[in-house]
């Protein structure tokens, strides 16, 4: 069987929207656990997650499948607009991942206070760019495989992260950096505009 440009366009977006969501889960071990046991993320918060992100990308990953395997091809417009996902999703990340390198962060839903903000990279536009990364792969994912539970995966995702986020910022707002976070959390977006 010859695959037209389409068909193969198609393939490749499918392999690519499973790798980036099988890389979003390889991405906790970037982060480092908090140096106090204390500190930990509680255990119900953290099975939640753990289990929509289980759960969300097993969906996911059977409608990319499924557009995989189906005989309609994407139209150019959407294999455009996934591409453009990936790249700035993978783009970002990477972008924010150099940015902390030298002071790593611990990890999402950790109950350490923080010592200091970073403001430069990605941080100079938006709050929380490895969130934000986050969901344009989940998007891309959306839109490759377009069916409404996607959509509303999608939806379920972004309320998720814009939690973990309020209880990223009610960190920084007890800690002594507050001052500075205050002045940074009004002159950046959450993740994409304003504080949505």
């Amino acid at each position: 069987m010859v695959l037209t440009p389409t068909q193969a366009t198609t393939y490749l977006e499918a392999a690519i929207s499973i790798y980036s969501s099988i890389s979003i889960f390889r991405t906790i071990n970037y982060f480092r656990k908090p140096d106090s046991p204390s500190d930990n993320p509680n255990i119900p918060s953290l099975f939640a997650f753990g289990t929509l992100a289980t759960l969300g990308n097993a969906i996911f990953a059977h409608g990319v499948f499924q557009r995989a395997l189906s005989i309609a091809p994407l139209s150019p417009y959407r294999v455009a607009l996934i591409l453009l996902l990936q790249i700035a999703s993978h783009t970002l990340w990477s972008w924010a991942q150099r940015t902390v390198s030298p002071n790593q962060f611990t990890r999402a839903m950790s109950k350490d206070t923080p010592k200091f903000l970073v403001t430069t990279g990605p941080y100079a536009y938006v709050r929380n760019p490895f969130y934000t990364a986050y969901l344009m792969t989940y998007a891309a994912t959306a839109v490759l495989a377009g069916r409404r539970v996607d959509y509303l995966l999608l939806g379920c995702f972004y309320v998720c992260y814009y939690l973990v986020s309020l209880s990223e910022q009610r960190k920084f707002e007890r800690s002594e950096v507050r001052g500075e976070y205050e002045r940074f959390r009004r002159s950046r977006a959450r993740f994409f505009v304003g504080d949505f």
